[in-house]
């Protein structure tokens, strides 16, 4: 059997698919430890893989939200904090004795999109995830390009805010980036200062989650509209800048902030077409994502799959 893991900021997602199969035969979500050390996750790991109760693993593939080298080693997770250089794709398979194929996680997203979701017709495009972070993957002429080392892609950690000065905790890699303005807690703090000039939002005066703002937001509420407006317009800007550079036709979204907003390809669309190079507006196409909060597991099991020889047909 094929595995496919997606470890998220929280919670981790394993598929397991015979080999040449495009669906699984089982699925299973658990809480991911955020606090392990290196050692403790990888036992942590193991001991997941093994309550899946397969009897052979052709190949175990994995997608983590992080800074991955060539090597399968994980240089930098940011919801990971103690996870640095960390070989996790060597000390998984010393203890399964089986292929194991560590990636970043969009890339294993993107590669699900790639095969057969949003992007199967396509040759090339900008996969873009939105959810505690903001990942991105490059797929270029039906391939994954990850660049030097591996580390391809990460438009969240594209500058789009050259005025940005030290902030307090953030390392300076992190300053004045687009993840900054288009992740979660942003969102989330842009709703939070935006209900404050609409006493009657039903978000007023409350606790702002991602689900409140989506419910808000689907039920005509001003306030929620107003953000997501300006959410969808920090994000169109950096998809243009990206699109400058790469000359792409078609952007991918995906993660749990487009779940939760179906309309946002379309409000960064307008944007899109509004602020990039005029060469590329009639051609650009913002899609969404097809395989929603599964594309990460489901993506690393068909890499991994293709890495041993058994890709579906």
């Amino acid at each position: 059997m094929l595995v496919g893991v997606d470890i998220g900021a929280s919670r981790t997602k394993l598929v397991v698919l015979p080999p040449g199969a495009q669906q699984p035969v089982h699925q299973r979500v658990v809480e991911t430890p955020v606090e392990a050390s290196p050692q403790e996750f990888l036992a942590w790991l193991v001991r997941e893989l093994q309550a899946l109760h397969v009897e052979h693993f052709a190949g175990v593939g994995i997608g983590i939200a992080g800074l991955v080298n060539r090597r399968g080693e994980l240089l930098l997770a940011p919801n990971l904090p103690r996870l640095r250089n960390f070989a996790l794709q060597q000390g998984l398979q010393e203890r399964l004795r089986c292929p194991i194929l560590l990636d970043n996680d969009a890339n294993v997203a993107a590669w699900a999109e790639a095969l057969y979701g949003a992007a199967h017709d396509v040759e090339s495009f900008l996969y873009v995830t939105l959810g505690t972070g903001v990942g991105g993957a490059l797929v270029l002429e039906r391939r994954l390009w990850r660049g030097v080392d591996g580390t391809a892609g990460e438009i969240g950690h594209m500058v789009v805010d050259i005025t940005a000065t030290g902030i307090t905790g953030l390392p300076p890699y992190r300053i004045g980036v687009l993840e900054e303005y288009t992740g979660m807690s942003a969102l989330l703090r842009c709703a939070a200062s935006v209900v404050r000039r609409y006493p009657h939002s039903e978000l007023f005066a409350q606790p702002v989650t991602l689900d409140a703002l989506a419910r808000a937001y689907h039920a005509g509420d001003e306030a929620a509209r107003e953000c997501l407006v300006w959410y969808g317009w920090v994000l169109g800007i950096g998809i243009a800048s990206a699109l400058a550079l790469l000359g792409l036709q078609v952007v991918v979204l995906g993660g749990g902030i487009v779940e939760a907003f179906p309309q946002l390809p379309e409000l960064v669309a307008r944007v899109v077409h509004e602020r990039a190079l005029p060469p590329l507006v009639p051609t650009v196409q913002v899609r969404r994502a097809q395989f929603g909060s599964w594309a990460g597991a489901l993506g690393a099991a068909w890499l991994v799959a293709e890495y041993v020889g058994s890709a579906p047909s």
